[in-house]
């Protein structure tokens, strides 16, 4: 059975063929053409989630994971504002969504109909395309639509970020039919043009500097570009720094960003450690320490390589190139390297501050970084990783991790909002299990994420309970107003996670001593029946204290 909508039957028939058929609905009357047409015809994977907020951030993680585009579908009214978040996200990770919203006609807005608000273009600032489908069936809407679907899917693809498709529907809006009256035959994806630049004066400027940085941000696990970096990281006048996020992994790379820097942001630091050349490649950087450093480090030049987005991060950007990285990479990798000391600076001041950094933790007593420390050592190398925001990844990023684990986390705009929905959608679609490592106030603020039957048993969540948002504990600014400080900036709390994870038939373990915490992980991370959640009670600890001490530390030589 199908909707008699003929829009709903030509936009199905020509997702289907562009290879896009994992569908994500919220509940709704106006969006029921849609929900009817997918849900009744076996070539979708249609998944159900209420919580519009949590559905669109599902379909961000199944996005991550299967790096091709996933489709949300809800009703009209506020329900379309509820995705907004996750499109903000998916806007600036440049991860496909397609977002269909179902909506009235046209003449039915602003005159107090039910559910009905300005729905046509309300995601205009973060959306690499927003179109609008005509509800006629004579032969000129239908092909007008196929022209407005083809474009919008050609975007998709194309921009590899989120675009936007409302739908007007009038009643009825439940009638079926056997029969469909539109016929598509697979249509090709959009081919893409290859690299066309001009990289001689790139080379040719690259060979005069004698001290370069290659900074890479957050990215998708990229073993030919691993590859290539490592290449590069052995030459006497360059130096590659990742993050955790990053998914590159070396020794040779500075992969612990504040471990290195925190005594380089100085502006009175010796000035032979700042670069010359920087080359930044991926988005978003979680390190604030590499922003301050090279901010005021007087570059002479930034590139940055990227096939989307070229942002002015460090205020001097000089070249924007549009590539993909790999194939100026191979261009630097055969040139020959230039005489210089940079390299082994840095590698003499890596030594150092490794050494104080383990010098710190066998000393270290209970606390949030002393449990990072731990979880480092014991997460098993084929768990992928995700990551909430807030102090949890950059706690994370102060340790390597297991070359093999895959690290996620939602920096393109950094919200603690939809963590735990983005790290079950992918750890739905996903073959190897995922664990994620969360604050309690991210978890506690998307509770709804759990409420879906797409959890699989190897799912794992690690909650760090601090009692309350402790990155304002770490942060300078927020303790000067002492009156305000728990109540308004951490929000200290008291709960846990008991009670939630009896509700969603959780596996349920609190644990507040680190002797716990590494005699419990192996029954943790071991295979069950159910999914688990293991509760780590940190509240009683001086976490922010012995970050500080631990910065402190680090800092003086």
């Amino acid at each position: 059975m199908y909707s008699t909508k003929v829009s709903v039957q030509l936009l199905g028939e020509m997702l289907y063929a562009f290879g896009i058929n994992d569908i994500i609905i919220s509940p709704g009357s106006r969006n029921a053409p849609l929900t009817i047409h997918f849900t009744q015809d076996t070539r979708y994977k249609c998944y159900s989630i209420v919580d519009e907020r949590s559905a669109a951030f599902f379909a961000l993680g199944m996005a991550q994971s299967k790096k091709k585009p996933i489709v949300i579908c809800c009703t009209s009214g506020t329900a379309s504002a509820n995705y907004y978040p996750a499109i903000i996200e998916a806007y600036y990770q440049n991860i496909p969504l397609l977002v269909l919203t179902a909506d009235r006609p046209e003449n039915f807005v602003d005159i107090f109909d039910g559910q009905t608000i300005r729905q046509k273009n309300i995601y205009h600032n973060h959306i690499y395309g927003t179109y609008q489908l005509s509800e006629g069936n004579d032969d000129r809407s239908i092909y007008d639509n196929f022209s407005t679907i083809k474009e919008a899917i050609t975007q998709l693809y194309n921009c590899s970020g989120p675009i936007h498709i409302n739908i007007p529907f009038s009643e009825p809006l439940y009638e079926l039919t056997d029969t469909l009256s539109i016929n598509i035959e697979k249509l090709a994806l959009p081919k893409f043009a290859s690299d066309n630049y001009n990289w001689n004066h790139l080379i040719n400027k690259w060979n005069s500097y004698e001290k370069k940085m290659i900074l890479v941000g957050m990215q998708q696990p990229n073993p030919e570009l691993n590859s290539l970096l490592e290449s590069l990281a052995h030459r006497e006048d360059i130096i590659v720094l990742t993050e955790t996020t990053s998914n590159l992994k070396s020794d040779l790379f500075y992969s612990n960003i504040d471990r290195y820097i925190s005594s380089l942001t100085d502006k009175n630091i010796d000035e032979e450690f700042n670069p010359d050349l920087l080359l930044t490649i991926g988005q978003n950087i979680v390190s604030k320490k590499i922003k301050v450093f090279l901010r005021n480090s007087n570059l002479k030049e930034h590139w940055h390589l990227d096939k989307h987005w070229h942002p002015d991060t460090y205020f001097c950007l000089t070249e924007k190139i549009k590539a993909n990285p790999i194939n100026f990479l191979e261009k630097l990798d055969g040139l020959p390297s230039k005489e210089s000391l940079y390299s082994t600076l840095w590698l003499n001041h890596k030594k150092i501050k490794n050494l104080k950094h383990d010098e710190f933790l066998k000393n270290s007593s209970y606390s949030d970084l002393k449990v990072m420390e731990v979880l480092d050592a014991k997460i098993p190398n084929f768990y992928n990783l995700q990551v909430s925001n807030s102090s949890a990844i950059r706690y994370a990023q102060l340790f390597n991790f297991n070359a093999k684990n895959k690290v996620f986390c939602n920096r393109g705009a950094s919200g603690i909002d939809g963590s735990s929905s983005t790290a079950i959608g992918f750890a739905s679609v996903e073959l190897n299990p995922t664990v994620l490592i969360t604050g309690d106030i991210g978890f506690f603020y998307d509770i709804n994420a759990l409420w879906n039957k797409y959890i699989p048993n190897t799912f794992r969540i690690i909650l760090m309970n601090n009692g309350g948002g402790d990155i304002f504990n770490i942060i300078s600014g927020p303790d000067q107003i002492s009156t305000a400080l728990n109540e308004f900036f951490v929000t200290k709390h008291n709960r846990n996670a008991k009670l939630i994870s009896e509700e969603f038939n959780l596996i349920y373990k609190e644990i507040s001593c680190i002797d716990e915490l590494e005699d419990h992980l192996p029954i943790f991370f071991s295979s069950s029946n159910q999914p688990k959640i293991l509760e780590i009670n940190t509240k009683n600890a001086s976490n922010a204290k012995i970050l500080r001490n631990y910065f402190s530390f680090l800092e003086n030589n």
